[in-house]
């Protein structure tokens, strides 16, 4: 509950430093496969708390102009999500892989879980919006971890966005590539 807790205020006064515009970007060249693999040992910790494995391939040769703790945040809140979501979900897995997209390198993120409708995945990167299911089912959390990550990635050139696959929820990272010009 601690873990959790800290993560949400992690979340509240990085949502408000953007909303004020006191909110610092440092971006910079970063090996795709290192900024990820910087994140693995935190996101198999919280993964493991719901059940839940990581399979990451951080194989990827592609460099981002990025935000490094910005980029390790909102994989963070997307694996949180999958933790909340996704515990009792089989295979009992979370993906994690790049690839390239034109001039982006995209990180997708998806696990086995129930997935999110088609008509919610506009509304979910609403600051404080919860599915009336969430709600429901009360899910911890206050509906702010996609709408500050979706803002930290536009802050950055990218974006991010629910993509439909089937069973399961999948959310597609868009990071601009190293050296490419816009």
């Amino acid at each position: 509950e601690a873990d959790r807790l800290s993560h949400l205020v992690e979340n509240v006064l990085a949502f408000s430093r953007i909303e004020r515009g006191n909110a610092r970007s440092n971006v910079r060249d970063a090996a795709t496969g290192s900024l990820l693999e910087e994140s693995r040992e935190r996101l198999e910790a919280r993964l493991a708390t719901a059940g839940l494995v990581l399979e990451m391939d951080s194989s990827c040769p592609l460099r981002v102009r990025a935000d490094t703790a910005a980029v390790e945040h909102i994989l963070f809140n997307l694996i949180d999500n999958a933790a909340k979501y996704a515990a009792n979900s089989e295979p009992p897995v979370v993906k994690i892989h790049a690839r390239e997209s034109g001039r982006f390198v995209e990180i997708i993120v998806s696990d086995h879980g129930p997935g999110i409708p088609e008509s919610e995945h506009g509304r979910i990167f609403r600051a404080f919006h919860k599915s009336a299911r969430e709600a429901a089912e009360s899910k911890p959390g206050v509906g702010l971890g996609l709408a500050l990550s979706r803002r930290l990635a536009r802050e950055q050139g990218g974006d991010l966005e629910c993509s439909g696959m089937g069973k399961g929820a999948c959310f597609v990272l868009r990071l601009p590539m190293a050296g490419v010009a816009l």
